[in-house]
């Protein structure tokens, strides 16, 4: 479900790639709000697709007691379909992610993906001007190895685990809006999100976010459109200090895809 794509730019487009894009002057200032850090704590959610209850699981842990990685904020996660979407889409993943705790910028973005074809392990590593991509997959049946490695030259880039903590540090009044350049994985995203109003939700009161993205052309850094998201998708987060995920709504390629927290401890 990831693009992988290798790009080589030629001299004049390379030059092109070096100018500042439009979009620039949209961005954010990477500096993180009054909310943080994030506590050190496990998040679990169930996914929903179509309406089924148990289509997927989804574990985030937030600065995990026991790893000892002195400087660094680290945040790990696991997924896995389940029921019958594991039968029509089976996937699992583990991710790993270290970010500086005072800037909360990314340092290294670390996945492993295992579908029905392939296992795919992602290294993506994040410097003050450039982020570095490096792929390698597996293939199930006859055991091939391919690699991959890109370099995108564009600076600030959050990874996933990041840009979410970026996001939940921030004050969250109506109508306030961050955008973030994204990558997880191979494409750079932006990423707008906005704030839509406080709101009770599940029970909770919560703080109710639109997302969008658009891709970002690594040959031009020209916008190009998300086609996997059908219109914006929906966070709610708790409004309180904790500020954990809710409900993630989202119209996908798919189909209509749900992550709902069913269990928050603090460590």
């Amino acid at each position: 479900m990831l693009i992988r794509s290798l790009i080589i730019v030629a001299l004049t487009v390379g030059q092109l790639a070096a100018a500042e894009p439009a979009w620039k002057n949209q961005l954010s200032a990477a500096v993180p709000g009054p909310f943080m850090p994030a506590p050190s704590g496990i998040i679990d959610l169930q996914v929903s697709w179509k309406g089924m209850v148990s289509a997927g699981q989804l574990r985030m842990q937030w600065a995990p007691p026991d790893v000892n990685k002195p400087g660094f904020y680290v945040v790990r996660s696991t997924a896995e379909s389940t029921g019958l979407a594991s039968m029509l889409f089976p996937y699992q993943n583990r991710f790993w992610a270290e970010l500086d705790p005072a800037s909360l910028k990314p340092r290294l973005f670390h996945a492993t993906e295992t579908d029905d074809k392939e296992t795919k392990t992602t290294d993506v590593h994040y410097f003050n001007d450039h982020v570095e991509y490096q792929e390698s997959t597996k293939a199930l049946g006859n055991g091939r190895v391919s690699e991959k490695n890109l370099e995108f030259k564009f600076a600030p880039v959050f990874d996933i685990f990041s840009a979410m903590l970026m996001v939940r540090s921030q004050k969250l009044d109506n109508g306030d809006q961050i955008i973030l350049v994204v990558q997880p994985f191979e494409t750079a995203h932006l990423v707008h999100v906005t704030v839509k109003g406080h709101e009770v939700h599940n029970d909770r009161k919560t703080i109710r976010l639109s997302v969008s993205m658009d891709r970002i052309s690594r040959k031009t850094l020209n916008l190009k459109p998300y086609k996997k998201l059908n219109g914006d998708a929906t966070l709610w987060l708790s409004d309180d200090a904790d500020r954990i995920p809710v409900e993630l709504r989202a119209e996908v390629f798919i189909g209509d895809v749900r992550a709902t927290l069913t269990n928050y401890k603090k460590s």
